[in-house]
């Protein structure tokens, strides 16, 4: 009896032995599996529904089992936890890991991490972290995002539009926006004729075909202040002779694209609304400038070209009105020079601005994102240069991430884009569509 049970004894512990040992065993394989398991979370984005894609490199040496993705929202200080089942063999790449339930709001903030089948955790952020300047990144990604990039116009069609803030694109999302601005091309080499030649009236005063309303009021020309030559154009105001114009000639723009004046002038001691530039529309005179809010007692110089059809007609004329100039005030203007551009100017809308990265170097994987605002309702089309012209890479950038992969087109340490708007001909509503962040992400 004491045999059997002291045999029995033996056989129980030797099988609770070899037990643990298979267990400690285990647990030491496991341990060993879990230290050879290695993922890279390379990029994450949001789908044009806002739900979580990622792109995750199994950069260790086993099959990585991929159970749970969690999602901290920073900003509203919420968590959530997703189901997914997908596998990477060692030093594969697969993009779109996610669920389609992971649905995120691109205007805040999160902490992602990847929980493994082994217990091992993953993190990443979004929006991806960003650093101004050639290239940049944080915490454990191999990707560098660069935003080393200028605006410029090198290619066939000449820039159209403008940025409100061009800088604010090289950050990552942070509500500062970027507004392109719809404008019109500019007209193709047009024919100009002169019909002002620098007028600094050096002779006669009125000048030929020029007139004073009402006649012999105090426009002279006076030597106590000229821009060029010894004299120019002056109204002194006194006594009750104290409001007067001056008109240049009449001229023939009815077949104008553009009419551009240039001259320089003088306020001493003016008020508001007393020294006026003015057009006649060939119905009524319209002030263009206030020429008494300037700097006081130096030259200013104004020219602008204009585009405005209302003074496209027979008898167009420019005006320098003095209205209520007192004692001790003076108006002054010298050197004036008036041309028309005849050619056809488009009155279609049109955004055309390039883009330009340098000194990139190559990588296996190669994406744009652009990070869009306040769209307008014609589409902003993205589109890249292949080495012969621009094809479309995105056809309608979305409010949040749009990205693409450009590894076809980017084969140089140079890579082009181009912002374009997706209706040039008949477009009469000026559009305008906000970018909150630009950037080239590249990683092997």
């Amino acid at each position: 009896m004491i045999i059997a049970v002291g045999v029995n004894y033996y056989n129980l512990r030797t099988n609770v032995e070899r037990q643990s040992n298979v267990i400690i065993q285990d647990m030491a394989e496991f341990d060993q599996q879990a230290a050879d398991e290695a993922l890279s979370i390379q990029y994450a984005e949001l789908t044009p529904g806002n739900s979580l894609n990622l792109t995750i490199k199994n950069t260790g040496s086993i099959i990585s089992q991929l159970e749970w993705i969690g999602v901290f929202d920073t900003t509203l200080n919420k968590e959530s936890y997703y189901r997914v089942d997908t596998s990477l063999n060692p030093l594969e790449i697969e993009k779109d890991i996610g669920n389609a339930s992971i649905v995120m709001n691109p205007a805040n903030n999160y902490n992602i991490a990847v929980l493994t089948r082994l217990g091992n955790i993953y993190y990443s952020e979004y929006p991806i972290p960003v650093t101004p300047g050639t290239g940049g990144g944080g915490g454990n990604f191999s990707s560098q995002y660069y935003t080393n990039y200028q605006s410029v116009d090198n290619h066939p069609e000449t820039a159209v539009g403008t940025h409100s803030f061009f800088a604010a694109m090289k950050g990552q999302p942070d509500g500062v926006m970027n507004t392109l601005i719809e404008g019109f091309p500019p007209v193709q080499a047009p024919n100009t004729t002169i019909l002002i030649n620098y007028e600094s009236f050096e002779g006669v005063f009125p000048p030929l075909d020029w007139d004073e309303n009402p006649p012999g009021n105090r426009w002279e020309a006076e030597t106590d202040q000229a821009y060029d030559g010894i004299y120019s154009a002056d109204f002194d105001g006194r006594g009750g002779d104290r409001s007067g114009e001056l008109l240049s000639p009449v001229f023939d723009t009815s077949d104008a694209s553009n009419i551009t004046l240039d001259f320089w002038y003088q306020d001493d001691n003016l008020d508001t609304g007393e020294f006026l530039l003015e057009f006649w529309n060939g119905t009524k005179w319209n002030t263009i400038a206030d020429l008494s809010n300037d700097p006081e007692d130096v030259w200013n110089n104004y020219v602008q070209t204009f585009t405005d059809p209302q003074y496209f007609i027979v008898d167009f004329q420019v005006g320098w009105r003095a209205v209520d100039v007192g004692g001790g005030e003076t108006a002054y203007f010298d050197y004036v020079y008036l041309e028309k551009g005849v050619g056809l100017a488009s009155t279609d809308y049109e955004l055309d601005l390039e883009v330009e990265w340098t000194g990139l170097p190559q990588a296996t994987y190669e994406y744009l994102s652009v990070y869009g605002g306040t769209q307008g309702a014609e589409n902003l089309l993205v589109e890249v240069w292949d080495g012969a012209q621009y094809v479309t890479l995105i056809a309608d950038v979305q409010p949040g991430w749009n990205s693409v992969d450009v590894s076809t087109y980017h084969t140089s340490s140079t890579f082009n884009i181009r912002f374009k708007d997706a209706t040039q001909l008949g477009d009469v509503v000026q559009e305008n569509w906000d970018i909150d962040a630009l950037f080239l992400n590249l990683w092997d």
